[in-house]
C-alpha cells in the first residue's frame, strides 16, 4: 500500500503538471493570436477575464479529452523514471518487489484517467457542445457562415440557402427544393429566413419558414403529407402560424444540416447512435466508425500505457533517454496504426466496425507481449 501511495502520488504530480504545462503553452499561443478579438469583445461584455476563461474553460474539457491517452503514458513514465533515477527501482527489485506490483499504481491511474475521458466524453462534451461552434472571431455566433445544400433523405427535400447563423439556428433566404410526390406547391419554397424549431406540442422538430415569397398564397394552401405524415404546414393547415409563414417538418438538426463536426465529435455516443438510425440524416461512415471508436478508446489508451511502461520496468535497463526517445517513436507508431485504420474507413477499403477495432487488434497483444517480462 505505501508503495502504491508513492507512485500514484509522483504520477499524479507529473499528470497535472504535464496537462497544465502543455495546456498553457496552446492557450497562451491561441490567447495571443485572437487577442484582438477578445478585447473588441470585453469591450461590449465589460470584462476581459470572463471573456477568456467562458471561451477557454470548454477547450480545456475538450484538451483533457484529446491529450489524456498521451499525457496518461508520459506521466507514468516520468513516475517509473522517478523511480530508476533516485535508484529506488533497484532497491525495489533487491527487496524481491516483483515488476507487476511496482506497474500495479501505474496501471491502475491509467485505468482511472481512461475511465475519467470516457466519462467526459459521454457526459461533459455533450452538455457544452455549441460552445465549440464559435471560434475568437465569431463569440457570439453571429456571424452568417456559408450553407452548402443538404438532403432530408426522408422526404427528399433539399434545403438551401444564401448563409447560415449559429446563434440562432437561422437559415438567410432559404429555398427548399422539392420532390414531385411534394410538388403540390411548386418546385420550390422560398423565403427570407428560416429558424430549427425542436418538436413541441404545436408541430414536429422542424423549420420555420417566415417571409415566403414562393409560392405567393401559401396561407391559404393545404397540408403536404409524405407517407401519411405532415411535412409543410401552412396557415391554414396550422393556426399557429403568422401571415406569410409556413413550417417544415424535417428530423434533420440545424447543427446535421449546415454539415458541422461539432454534433458527432461532441454528442454521445447515444446520440450518435440515434443519428445512425435516422432515416433523416443518411450518415457517412464517420459516424459509425466514431460510435466504435468510443468503445475502444479505454482499451487503446491502456495498450498505449502497457506499450510504454517495460521501457522502463523492463529486464533490460535502458537510460531515461534512451527510454524516452524509444517511447517517442512507439508512440507515434501507435497513432499512426489508429489514424491510418480510421483513414482506410473512410476511403471505403474497410467497414466502421473493422476500422475500428482493427488498431486494438493489432496493438493489445503487442502490448501483452511486450509486458510479459513483469508478470514473471
Amino acid at each position: 500500500m505505501l508503495i502504491d501511495r508513492y507512485i500514484g502520488r509522483a504520477q499524479l504530480h507529473a499528470f497535472v503538471v504535464v496537462f497544465v504545462s502543455l495546456a498553457g503553452l496552446y492557450f497562451v499561443f491561441d490567447a495571443f493570436t485572437n487577442m484582438e478579438e477578445f478585447l473588441s469583445h470585453a469591450a461590449e461584455t465589460g470584462s476581459l477575464a470572463k471573456v477568456l476563461a467562458s471561451y477557454y474553460g470548454c477547450r480545456l474539457i475538450w484538451f483533457f479529452d484529446a491529450t489524456s491517452p498521451v499525457i496518461s503514458l508520459a506521466s507514468a513514465m516520468f513516475a517509473l523514471t522517478w523511480l530508476e533515477r533516485h535508484n529506488e527501482l533497484t532497491a525495489l527489485l533487491a527487496a524481491g518487489v516483483p515488476r507487476w506490483r511496482i506497474a500495479r499504481p501505474v496501471l491502475v491511474f491509467s485505468a482511472l484517467v481512461a475511465l475519467a475521458a470516457a466519462t467526459n466524453r459521454e457526459l461533459v462534451l455533450p452538455q457544452i457542445r455549441e460552445a465549440f461552434a464559435r471560434n475568437a472571431q465569431d463569440l457570439r455566433g453571429e456571424l452568417v457562415q456559408p450553407f452548402e445544400p443538404r438532403y432530408d433523405n426522408r422526404t427528399e427535400i433539399l434545403f438551401r440557402g444564401r448563409g447560415a447563423q449559429a446563434m440562432n439556428s437561422r437559415i438567410d433566404h432559404p429555398s427548399l427544393l422539392m420532390p414531385p410526390q411534394l410538388g403540390s406547391y411548386g418546385p420550390q419554397i422560398t423565403a427570407t429566413e428560416a429558424f430549427w424549431k425542436p418538436a413541441d406540442g404545436d408541430h414536429p422538430a422542424g423549420y420555420l419558414l417566415r417571409g415566403v415569397r414562393e409560392p405567393a398564397d401559401i396561407d391559404g394552401l393545404p397540408a403536404m403529407h409524405c407517407g401519411g405524415t405532415a411535412v409543410v404546414l401552412s396557415r391554414a393547415a396550422a393556426a399557429w402560424l403568422q401571415p406569410r409563414e409556413c413550417f417544415v417538418a424535417s428530423d434533420v438538426t440545424f447543427e446535421q444540416l449546415i454539415g458541422s463536426m461539432n454534433w458527432s465529435q461532441f454528442s454521445s455516443t447515444f446520440d450518435l447512435v440515434r443519428a445512425i438510425r435516422n432515416p433523416s440524416l443518411g450518415v457517412g461512415a464517420d459516424v459509425p466508425l466514431r460510435v466504435h471508436a468510443r468503445i475502444v478508446a479505454p482499451l487503446l489508451d491502456m495498450a498505449l500505457v502497457m506499450l510504454g511502461i517495460p521501457l522502463v520496468l523492463g529486464p533490460s535497463r535502458r537510460g531515461v533517454f534512451v527510454a524516452v526517445g524509444l517511447c517517442v517513436g512507439m508512440t507515434v507508431i501507435f497513432f499512426l496504426t489508429v489514424m491510418g485504420s480510421h483513414a482506410l474507413v473512410t476511403g471505403d477499403a474497410f467497414s466502421a466496425s473493422i476500422g475500428a477495432w482493427i488498431p486494438l487488434l493489432l496493438l493489445a497483444p503487442l502490448a501483452a507481449w511486450r509486458a510479459q517480462p513483469m508478470w514473471q
